[in-house]
């Protein structure tokens, strides 16, 4: 019988091909590791693509109809952005569900040349929904987005919504040099 990881890995091949390198993470749970893919120039050149796995092999009483894997796409050359989101796989895997919606944040920035000091879920935005969803031999793996987050946004999202803000003027999802959305609340 084939292990998740297997279809896991069928499923990212044929979405975004093979050239790709993988980068291992230590759980705290000591479960099984986390594994982070990393695909350059994907969906175009200048960006990143970094999907984790390992997240979906642990368990949360919320994941009733599937398990989350993470992935997240910006315009950057610095493997930080997605080694944080493989941390926070490793660290909070069967602690938080990563539903859409959740917030995490660091006590810092989270790379060299940003403020940005976290992140929220939500749905992927580089793939349609049927692309998203990984069948494996017990619950699906869903791909699970990440977008970073200011300090300050994180009380935006609360009192405006995810959608509002989602819809922002200067919410740019892909450029982690983009300007804080608070700045422009008041405009």
């Amino acid at each position: 019988m084939k292990a998740n990881v297997d279809y896991f890995i069928v499923h990212i091949e044929e979405v975004f091909g093979t050239d790709y390198k993988i980068h291992k993470f230590n759980a705290k749970d000591e479960g099984k590791p986390i594994y982070l893919f990393i695909f350059r120039g994907i969906p175009e050149v200048g960006m990143i693509t970094f999907i984790t796995f390992g997240l979906s092999e642990g368990q949360h009483p919320e994941w009733i109809s599937g398990k989350p894997e993470l992935i997240l796409s910006l315009e950057t050359n610095d493997e930080t952005w997605g080694h944080s989101i493989a941390w926070l796989a490793a660290e909070l895997r069967g602690i938080k569900p990563f539903s859409y919606g959740d917030k995490f944040t660091f006590g810092e920035p989270i790379c060299e040349g940003t403020s940005m000091i976290g992140y929220f879920v939500f749905s992927p935005s580089i793939l349609d929904k049927d692309i998203k969803k990984i069948e494996t031999t017990n619950l699906p793996i869903f791909l699970t987005g990440m977008y970073p987050i200011y300090k300050e946004e994180v009380e935006l999202i609360n009192e405006i919504g995810l959608k509002e803000f989602w819809f922002s003027n200067g919410f740019d999802l892909y450029n982690p040099k983009r300007v804080n959305i608070t700045l422009n609340a008041n405009s």
